[in-house]
């Protein structure tokens, strides 16, 4: 089994998809609740679509709390996550994660994680002395909330102000939670079982991320 937490709107063929953002709690609600919701501007376009495409494909769709993940002990071969970390979980949180993570992984078990390089964001920082721009590039950063983005926290339990991180503080977890084989990788390169990656892409996000994989021990 391969499960990709935080999917977002990307659904990995071959995997079972798990998310608890708005978008995909609407996706459990009546059609018409939905729609009347666009209507009165408190969800996009994308957002109404996408909802749509959970509701026909269930069988590749989780709606569940990456803290409480619904598998078995040991039930997991691989897991993979891309641009949740550092945006939505405080320390208490990772650490709640983290532990989840090798409940679930049989031994042996693997793990790719990608997210934004906090350290690139400071060399970026230190180097233009712009703190609009540093601001912008964190969790929260600069904008004003909404109404909508008011609903959005209300919803959504996870979505904080989450705990940024680089390859040092995700290593520290992960060794702290049982992973071995550690390894920081560039975009395009892994160490995983080539019947674990299938479709994803191992550059997503590759400009300001970091890639890291580990197997439980």
């Amino acid at each position: 089994m391969k499960v990709h937490i935080g999917c977002g709107q990307t659904l990995l063929e071959g995997f079972i998809n798990v998310d608890n953002s708005p978008t995909a709690l609407l996706s459990r609600f009546p059609g018409p609740l939905v729609t009347l919701l666009n209507k009165l501007g408190l969800l996009n376009q994308d957002q109404l679509n996408f909802s749509r495409v959970l509701r026909s494909r269930k069988k590749e769709f989780l709606y569940s709390n990456c803290l409480r993940l619904p598998f078995k002990d040991g039930s997991v071969d691989f897991s993979y996550s891309c641009a949740m970390l550092g945006w939505c979980l405080s320390n208490e949180q990772i650490q709640a994660f983290f532990r989840e993570l090798h409940r679930i992984l049989r031994p042996g078990g693997g793990v790719r994680l990608s997210f934004f390089d906090l350290d690139r964001i400071l060399e970026e920082y230190h180097a233009n002395r712009d703190t609009i721009r540093l601001m912008q590039q964190m969790p929260l950063g600069i904008r004003e909330f909404n109404f909508r983005d008011k609903l959005k926290f209300l919803l959504s339990p996870n979505m904080q102000n989450g705990l940024p991180l680089n390859a040092e503080t995700a290593r520290n977890f992960l060794e702290k939670y049982g992973f071995g084989e550690i390894r920081t990788l560039p975009p395009g390169e892994t160490t995983m079982d080539p019947q674990w990656i299938g479709p994803l892409d191992l550059f997503e996000r590759s400009e300001g991320s970091v890639y890291i994989e580990a197997r439980k021990l």
